[in-house]
């Protein structure tokens, strides 16, 4: 289950500092096949990996979670690695690009998740700091 304390105990492992500066998201999720039967049509989607993204002056840090909401690696990307930094907002979810000179990411930020209002209070303070600009 994901609660603000388990957060916070996997990021020790990594040694990161929590200090209101983490959001939950995934892969964005793309079709793989269509089957139409009639009325109904059938869709398979690619599996969504969920991450948490760490924020901070020294760049953004991705971390994959496995399990209950257990991290299973870090991936650190500096701002001075990254050539564009844009944040789509949507409805319930927002789309973060991250494009350096190897990689172009492109991820779901959720805005609030049900009993972690420590996610929707994260993202304002994100804002607030000027990261989504």
């Amino acid at each position: 289950m994901l609660s603000l304390e388990k957060v916070k105990s996997e990021l020790k492992k990594y040694n990161y500092d929590y200090n209101d500066n983490i959001l939950c998201g995934h892969t964005k999720s793309k079709v793989k096949w269509v089957l139409p039967t009639g009325i109904v049509n059938v869709m398979a989607f690619e599996q969504a990996t969920s991450y948490l993204f760490g924020f901070s002056y020294k760049g953004v840090d991705l971390f994959p979670i496995k399990g209950d909401w257990d991290i299973a690696n870090q991936l650190h990307i500096p701002w001075s690695d990254i050539s564009s930094f844009k944040i789509k907002k949507g409805l319930l979810e927002n789309e973060m690009h991250i494009k350096t000179t190897s990689m172009n990411i492109v991820m779901k930020l959720n805005k609030t998740v049900v009993n972690n209002p420590w996610i929707k209070d994260n993202y304002q303070n994100l804002e607030k700091y000027g990261y989504f600009l």
